[in-house]
């Protein structure tokens, strides 16, 4: 390999991950810093690490596609400093906007983009098939440089999803809740997804496809577009709002017909659901459709089938 740095560096499809619970007051080294990581699970669309400092301290952590020609560990140093100010480049842009917004209290670096402590953490959006860089380091937050060694390891994320996560839907009065659960049904909380609800009478009446149908094509159409977790509305875990026209964009209406779609995002889409039903206060008509092919008009409707109720 070269050790020379690619043409035009950039860290364009570098994904940093953020924490804002930690505090710019914490305690933290600087000195004999070393940050343990451990790959839990790699899908076709994300990776679970845990990470962790042998001492206090804060550090960054990131994943990336591997550059051409480009030793890592041979130029860690120079890694290490282009990601750190890549981390940093992104938080300027961040800070910017919401100074421009007149909010004047804005976390500072350390507590916006550095981890601090143990963290469990899933990158997701990754391409399926494709080689990454999972990567940490000590970061002094005062001098803005990296303050101890770069631990790097290489994954390849899978060809086709293995996850057997699946969409429980119910509606209570005006609220709307979705639960991705697992084969055991313990609620998945890292699974993302996308979902809408319409009134079908603000859907095309005049498609050849059915209003749900026409639904689920914008719901795909949105995941396709902004799978960038900055750019789109993902959903992790339980998701509820109240469709009350505060919270929602419009108010659930006695005797009309609603269309909810859900597609979740692993490398492709998957357990791609619309749910049909009828608002009547406290009780709906479920329709249930189900497919992992992004192509609409292969769904097929399968019998009636209520959702289940959770605690």
């Amino acid at each position: 390999m070269s050790n020379n740095h690619p043409k035009g560096l950039l860290f364009l499809s570098l994904i940093i991950s953020i924490l804002c619970s930690c505090s710019s007051e914490a305690r933290w080294e600087k000195e004999g810093v070393e940050v343990k990581m451990s790959i839990k699970n790699v899908s076709a669309g994300f990776v679970e690490c845990d990470f962790s400092t042998n001492k206090d301290a804060y550090y960054l952590i990131a994943i990336c596609e591997p550059w051409e020609d480009y030793n890592p560990v041979y130029n860690s140093k120079q890694f290490m400093q282009l990601a750190l100010d890549s981390a940093y480049a992104q938080y300027l842009f961040w800070r910017n906007g919401l100074l421009r917004s007149k909010e004047f209290n804005v976390a500072p670096f350390s507590s916006h983009s550095l981890q601090y402590g143990d963290v469990n953490h899933f990158f997701t959006g990754l391409i399926p098939d494709t080689d990454y860089w999972v990567f940490a380091f000590p970061v002094d937050p005062v001098e803005m440089k990296p303050a101890g060694p770069l631990n790097l390891t290489n994954i390849r994320t899978l060809g086709d999803s293995k996850m057997d996560v699946h969409f429980e839907y119910r509606i209570k009065g005006k609220w709307d809740y979705i639960y991705p659960v697992d084969s055991t049904g313990k609620i998945y909380e890292h699974f993302p997804y996308i979902t809408t609800t319409r009134d079908s009478t603000t859907l095309a009446e005049d498609s050849i496809f059915t209003p749900g149908e026409v639904l689920l094509y914008y719901v795909l159409w949105s995941m396709e577009r902004f799978l960038k977790p900055e750019k789109a509305d993902v959903k992790y875990g339980v998701y509820a709002v109240k469709n009350d026209g505060l919270q929602s964009s419009e108010a659930f209406q006695e005797g009309h017909t609603y269309y909810t779609a859900i597609s979740g995002y692993d490398g492709s889409f998957r357990q791609t659901t619309v749910y049909r039903f009828v608002w009547t206060g406290d009780s709906c008509q479920y329709y249930f459709r189900d497919t992992d092919s992004a192509n609409i008009t292969n769904l097929i409707p399968s019998a009636e089938m209520p959702a289940k109720i959770y605690p």
